[in-house]
């Protein structure tokens, strides 16, 4: 190589070095701004496309449209001329009533003997468009609701059934109302959580708690800043993130979830490849907890090989549709 291409070869990359320290806070800076703008893209919402009532229902299933006192939800029931048990589907982050477009659960439900209202909380055009601040006074008008269907639905006694946040509401709402009777759930946490920031500023300032009562938050574990989180939302694999922040025992011990004070059985589920959070992990603290507490209804760890709310592999769903027939559902209406 020529003498004088080696020499201003040398000089170029002595510049680029130069320039790359010298440069080096800003290159930090749009690495932690690129991870905040990928944060809040996963986070923010996005049209649903269960945002509206489906338009059809299986054979046999009557759908009604439930609004009224602020609530948006779907009832489906079957035939039956005596009041049936409800279940109360909750969906997770996804928003929106996304168990209604699962029409081919509902039906087992129903065959099983039971009523459901698939309950959307945010992400309807009625509702909240963000996770954040739900209030559970919002819930507690559900149940008042079903209660009122004296014709077809056996009053103040539900079973609840959520998925990932939708689990973590469940068992939060199990603890708190006794006419919650049953709980599943599937890929719950063991204490509330943060909602997710729904943008740049708002993940730049303070968390915020996705639920509320009496218009305060309720208190939450928050997910620290570190490389840890910037590294599992470029990556998709959050749970060490989540670990990282459960290992902050003061807002864990204020934030866990008393779920001894749920007046029924319990079955939580977890998937062993979960990426989103540690499912096994919080479902193990939360039977832990139910055994320390000396709860006395019936509870279960269920897990399965599979991934985050991986709900619908055929033995997780034949273990939650016998749960609810075998510890929910009472023996004269079998």
């Amino acid at each position: 190589m020529d003498k004088t291409i080696k020499i201003s070869l040398k000089v170029r990359l002595k510049h680029l070095r130069y320039n790359t320290q010298k440069c080096k806070p800003f290159a930090v800076l749009f690495i932690l701004c690129a991870a905040f703008l990928l944060l809040t893209q996963c986070s923010a919402p996005h049209t649903l496309p269960y945002s509206v009532c489906p338009t059809t229902v299986p054979k046999g299933i009557t759908l009604l449209s439930v609004k009224i006192d602020g609530l948006d939800a779907d009832f489906f029931h079957g035939t039956s001329t005596t009041p049936q048990k409800a279940i109360v589907l909750l969906g997770g982050s996804e928003g929106g009533r996304s168990w209604s477009y699962h029409p081919e659960f509902i039906q087992e439900l129903i065959d099983h003997g039971f009523c459901v209202l698939s309950l959307p909380y945010f992400g309807t055009d009625s509702l909240p468009k963000n996770l954040r601040g739900i209030s559970l006074e919002y819930f507690q008008k559900a149940f008042r609701w079903l209660s009122a269907q004296k014709d077809m639905v056996i009053s103040n006694n539900y079973a609840l059934v959520g998925v990932s946040r939708g689990a973590e509401l469940a068992l939060l709402l199990g603890s708190r109302y006794p006419e919650v009777n049953a709980v599943v759930a599937i890929d719950p946490s063991s204490v509330v959580f943060p909602g997710p920031p729904t943008g740049l500023f708002d993940a730049l300032g303070r968390q915020h708690s996705a639920w509320s009562e009496k218009g305060r938050e309720l208190p939450f574990v928050s997910i620290p800043f570190s490389w840890t989180s910037i590294k599992g939302m470029f990556s998709g694999n959050r749970t060490r993130m989540f670990e990282k922040a459960l290992q902050d025992t003061i807002k864990v011990k204020a934030a866990t979830i008393p779920v001894e004070k749920i007046h029924g059985p319990v079955l939580v589920i977890s998937f062993k490849r979960d990426q989103v959070w540690p499912s096994p992990l919080m479902c193990e603290k939360i039977v832990a907890r139910l055994h320390d507490k000396n709860f006395k209804f019936y509870y279960e760890h269920a897990s399965y090989d599979g991934v985050h709310s991986d709900w619908s592999i055929k033995a997780c769903r034949t273990n939650i549709i016998s749960f609810l027939s075998e510890q929910f559902l009472p023996v004269e209406s079998k």
